[in-house]
């Protein structure tokens, strides 16, 4: 039964909000004389596609349904959606295809090479693509297929197998690699040079293969960056960093807290780091949520340009550099309508805010156990959180608002609606009114529940979808 979404993506492709003209990076020399051209182009950023090849692996049984529910992705749409955008290299004259990890559905060989024939495509069609990965590339237990007797592994992508397949889509042309993991720094037009960083926690076998949601950057790889930005800088070069997990906490106050793994361990002394050594800007992916956070470091700011995901949402973004004024100049599209004529976003957005609310469930039942709740204590809270009426006419429930702040935050440029501050102002009278009756513990948790639920409409300084950075 469809329901209406309380929050909604513009149906326009382009996403237009108030533009934002901030100073980026104190440049050295610039490498633009009197005598050289204006240099323009445009780049395309996609993340998470975490493509599947439904024509080469199994995909049926139960054990496949269970698997779809536990997730809030459309495997369905991958082949038409990266065929809508190699039209879209074309049709928006793109020079440059960036995407920050997640390439595949869970690190399958066969789905690395599926994903390399679409860049391949692209590239064809007259861009030229920089890949790193994510958390699910490498070495990635979840690589299976699915039968109706079961699920069964299949054969995982070890580093040696990433930077094989994608040779030509970022490692041929780089001036430098790190020696350890799959960080490699390459040049992007005249004046930026493009750090591409492994975040990601794995153990790069096949055999007895392991990775992790969460990510770190080590020591050895912070200390490579910061000589390819010493580098780009002494060359008269802008260093951008591109890496899987967040630099900036994207949920003020809230991220940290409640979904520490899509930011870095270390996201505070990396991003200091990095600042500290030139860089201000990094692409990033991981939380399938289109946000735009921003942070002071070094007395500048600095930005973390997160990009959602295309199997959840199919959100992308477009970023036209212009040499002359030194400015990055983004935008946000949606593939609303694909190259066979589908209308997708409507049945994404249905199904991202379902998949949204189930993971919500385990969410809340994970961090009530961190809380110390057990037994029949656990399942009363849980019942309590997840019926809770928050409306006047108890239609509209505590999970169902929960699930709408998410999928309006995965969307960018949130808004404290009416609405929103009714849930919070019930909230508050719940608290208080189960204070009263001497349960400090329940209502200490209804308030952390109305900070989490508010949280999700306060954002960094920064608009989500459509900004100016001069650099």
């Amino acid at each position: 039964m469809k329901r209406k979404i309380l929050l909604r993506f513009p149906t326009s492709l382009v996403l237009f909000v108030p533009m934002l003209a901030v100073l980026l990076v104190g440049c050295n020399d610039s490498t633009d004389t009197p005598t050289q051209e204006a240099e323009q182009y445009r780049i395309m950023v996609i993340s998470d596609i975490h493509l599947f090849d439904m024509d080469r692996i199994s995909h049926e049984g139960e054990a496949w349904e269970q698997r779809l529910l536990l997730e809030d992705k459309n495997y369905a749409y991958c082949a038409v959606s990266m065929e809508t955008l190699v039209q879209k290299v074309k049709s928006q004259n793109v020079k440059y295809v960036i995407v920050p990890g997640d390439l595949t559905k869970d690190g399958e060989v066969i789905n690395h090479e599926f994903a390399a024939s679409y860049f391949k495509a692209m590239e064809d069609a007259g861009a030229t693509v920089f890949v790193i990965n994510g958390n699910h590339d490498i070495s990635n237990a979840d690589a299976k297929e699915f039968t109706a007797e079961g699920e069964f592994q299949i054969e995982t992508a070890t580093s040696a197998d990433f930077r094989r397949i994608y040779h030509d889509y970022g490692y041929a042309e780089a001036i430098s690699q790190e020696a350890e993991g799959l960080s490699y720094a390459v040049d992007m037009g005249r004046d930026i040079r493009l750090i591409l960083l492994d975040s990601n926690i794995y153990n790069d076998s096949k055999t007895a293969p392991h990775q992790e949601t969460r990510g770190i950057l080590k020591p050895s790889t912070l200390a490579w960056a910061k000589e390819q930005c010493a580098k780009a800088i002494s060359e008269g070069k802008v260093p951008v960093g591109v890496l899987h997990h967040g630099l900036v906490e994207h949920i003020p106050g809230i991220q940290s807290v409640f979904l520490p793994e899509f930011l870095a361990d270390n996201y505070i002394e990396a991003r200091r780091e990095l600042a500290a050594a030139g860089m201000h800007v990094v692409l990033t992916g991981h939380n399938h949520s289109q946000d735009i956070a921003s942070t002071e470091e070094e007395g500048r700011t600095f930005y973390d340009i997160q990009t959602g995901s295309l199997v959840t949402l199919c959100p992308l973004r477009f970023i036209d550099i212009d040499s002359e004024k030194h400015t990055m100049s983004i935008t946000s599209q949606v593939l609303d309508r694909l190259s066979d004529g589908t209308k997708l976003f409507d049945f994404l957005l249905e199904n991202s805010f379902w998949g949204t609310r189930r993971n919500l469930m385990n969410m809340i039942e994970s961090n009530l156990k961190r809380m110390g709740y057990d037994g029949e204590k656990l399942e009363e809270t849980k019942l309590m959180l997840t019926t809770l009426p928050v409306s006047a006419d108890g239609s509209y429930l505590l999970l169902d608002a929960l699930a709408d702040a998410y999928t309006g935050y995965r969307q960018g440029d949130e808004v404290m609606t009416e609405r929103v501050q009714e849930v919070c102002s019930v909230l508050q009278e719940y608290s208080d009114m189960i204070s009263k009756k001497g349960d400090i513990s329940t209502a200490q948790l209804l308030l952390m529940v109305k900070n989490l639920y508010a949280g999700l409409y306060v954002d960094s300084p920064s608009p989500d979808n459509t900004l100016v950075i001069e650099y």
